[in-house]
């Protein structure tokens, strides 16, 4: 058996951590920081005040880029990038969920590589670069009209959700906000030389974010175990962030100020990033990135209402892995099925049981379905599905009918 896993990521975890941000910037000679974080109530929380005390505290200088929207744009992240270049930071510290860590983690290897106004090549690729001299920009990157030469700056996360895994992953997903198109990107700088993870942080999420988020973290160790790149070091990390997640995801939800239920949620968010990173994920993302893009429905609450229909088609295809994750998530219970018990999770948390609830139309079925069949990981699924398969699938989980999704 060959195999490798990586994750370079220096992982420090503990309640009231955000307090020595300074401290370990500082210890890793970075003196000058952008933060990145969302242009809603993040920006204004007694964690990123804290944050920003610790950074004055330890004599690291900082610009603040906080406009960040869900499912960030190339303009978001160009324009963060540009920020980061004109400022002449040394790092990107991105405090907040998986939008702003992703904004964050692009826009660090958009400056990088923009750095001396050339790009990747010499030249400017289409004008769309951070800097204004035609430096490519991201959506050149994603599009493999330019391949970056320089890794990005040096990342930082401090997550503020427990659900994407971004504080220890190698992948950004950035919105074509033009195409409609929500686009994943890897690459080695991308995983964070720190990920903070202070569950404080997440005392404060409410219960349809924490519901969100949390489905979100479920489907990546789902598709992870169930990848046709999984591996025995993948599979230990997925099996144990199951158990976490089956026993603490609902008490997450039903009572927000339950330390230990957060601390559990954020230690599988981010383990689970760290294996998803090696293994590849598989359709449910590749249907949920549609219907985020086109319909800005949260990632998480798209990934939880088409989870449980990829899975009842894929039991013939991986039914034993299969019963040992659901033996993991609902000990004693395996015997319902992970399907099942993945929808009745998810109905408890107040997710939609179907496509059409989420208020997406019939006829967006046409739009959605090309973006999902060029999903990039598709060929990680452990069942090859054919396209006509995959609209059948689709379907299913529009009409959220399970009895369909397993006859497909």
């Amino acid at each position: 058996m060959n195999f490798s896993f990586r994750c370079p990521t220096r992982l420090e975890f503990g309640p009231g951590l955000v307090r020595r941000a300074g401290e370990l910037l500082s210890g890793l000679g970075l003196d000058s920081a952008l933060l990145v974080c969302g242009s809603g109530p993040t920006k204004a929380s007694p964690g990123y005040a804290a944050l920003k005390d610790s950074l004055r505290a330890a004599g690291v200088a900082y610009g603040e880029f906080a406009r960040v929207t869900p499912d960030p744009s190339d303009a978001l992240v160009n324009q963060a990038a540009a920020q980061a270049l004109a400022e002449g930071r040394s790092c990107v510290l991105a405090y907040g969920g998986g939008s702003p860590i992703d904004c964050a983690k692009s826009a660090a290897l958009v400056a990088a590589n923009a750095a001396d106004g050339r790009g990747a090549d010499g030249r400017g690729a289409d004008g769309s670069g951070a800097d204004g001299s035609g430096a490519p920009g991201i959506l050149d990157y994603l599009y493999g009209r330019a391949q970056p030469v320089r890794p990005a700056l040096p990342i930082i996360a401090v997550p503020t959700t427990a659900g994407t895994g971004s504080e220890m992953s190698a992948a950004a997903v950035t919105t074509d906000a033009a195409a409609k198109r929500k686009l994943g990107y890897s690459h080695d700088s991308f995983f964070p030389a720190v990920a903070l993870v202070d569950p404080e942080l997440h005392l404060s999420m409410p219960p349809s974010v924490t519901a969100a988020t949390g489905m979100d973290a479920l489907t990546h160790v789902i598709e992870s175990y169930l990848s046709l790149g999984a591996n025995p070091a993948s599979d230990a990390v997925n099996l144990r962030c199951a158990e976490l997640i089956g026993g603490s995801l609902k008490r997450a939800y039903e009572r927000g100020d339950d330390l230990d239920a957060r601390a559990d949620m954020a230690a599988a968010s981010a383990l689970a990033g760290a294996a998803f990173s090696n293994t590849g994920l598989g359709m449910v993302h590749g249907f949920a990135h549609p219907v985020g893009a086109r319909h800005g429905v949260a990632h998480g609450s798209a990934n939880a209402v088409i989870l449980p229909f990829v899975l009842a088609a894929m039991e013939g295809a991986a039914g034993p892995r299969m019963r040992r994750l659901a033996e993991a998530l609902a000990p004693g219970m395996a015997r319902a099925g992970l399907p099942r018990l993945v929808a009745e999770l998810a109905a408890a948390l107040g997710i939609a049981p179907s496509l059409k609830a989420l208020g997406i139309a019939e006829p967006e079925l046409a739009a959605i379905l090309p973006d999902a069949l060029s999903y990039r990981m598709r060929p990680r699924s452990p069942r090859a599905f054919s396209d006509a398969e995959l609209e059948a699938l689709l379907r299913a989980a529009w009409e959220g009918d399970l009895k369909a999704a397993a006859a497909v």
